[in-house]
């Protein structure tokens, strides 16, 4: 008797305990990536923009960078308009003054990067997200990079890599670093801890590109990867 009344005094201590716990709140996002070149194929890509991105895209001198700019808010519409419930043209995507386009009046936070003929999206209902998509290349001086800007733990992970592998682990940090000071607002100062601010993932499915997203928050944090 002495041990079954030990016992549930024990389950009662627990059930009062969990009543004082805060759990953290499980945060979710999404993460889309998609080809410029694909956004861009139909016969009036701009169709879904509002007259000021698509002035704001005649400004761009850079052929790339101009449908790069289109391809993404392209790709925002497109994304945003089903949790929103609209058209893709109703999206009320609007500029800020920090130059980061963001939803008037909504709870929505996204994030957009591209790179080459790569374009990405991360949202989310419940946090502020960054994101970041990076074609795996060579860098010059990345070495220095390294050792000026990333963390202990990348830096470890890089020379523990066989050298051929080097770059791809490089840009699996590079990413996170760079989606980490876009959702968290840090400067570049900060990335050596910018890691620890945030929750973040990287993604490994598609050869040759590195993708990360990071969120604002204690999580846990639940991804959904849209790839092609």
């Amino acid at each position: 008797m002495l041990q079954t009344g030990l016992a549930l005094s024990r389950v009662r201590a627990t059930m009062n305990l969990k009543k004082f716990i805060r759990w953290p709140r499980p945060l979710n996002a999404a993460v889309h990536l998609r080809r410029v070149h694909e956004l861009l194929s139909d016969s009036n890509p701009a169709k879904a923009l509002a007259d000021t991105e698509i002035q704001r895209a005649a400004e761009i001198r850079s052929l790339a960078q101009r449908r790069a700019f289109l391809a993404a808010r392209k790709l925002a519409r497109e994304v945003l308009s089903v949790p929103l419930n609209c058209a893709p043209e109703a999206v009320p995507i609007l500029g800020a003054s920090n130059g980061k386009p963001g939803i008037l009046g909504g709870d929505i936070q996204f994030n957009l990067s591209h790179c080459e003929d790569w374009c990405a999206i991360a949202w989310s209902a419940e946090s502020i997200v960054g994101v970041d998509v990076e074609v795996i290349r060579p860098v010059p001086d990345m070495e220095t990079i390294l050792n000026n800007y990333f963390p202990p733990a990348a830096q470890r992970d890089f020379y523990a890599a066989r050298p051929q592998e080097q770059t791809a682990v490089f840009f699996r940090w590079w990413t996170q670093i760079e989606a980490a000071l876009k959702a968290s607002g840090d400067s570049l100062d900060d990335s050596y801890v910018c890691l620890n601010h945030v929750l973040h993932a990287v993604c490994d499915g598609v050869p040759g590109v590195a993708l990360a997203v990071a969120a604002v928050g204690k999580g846990p944090l639940t991804i959904t990867w849209h790839l092609p």
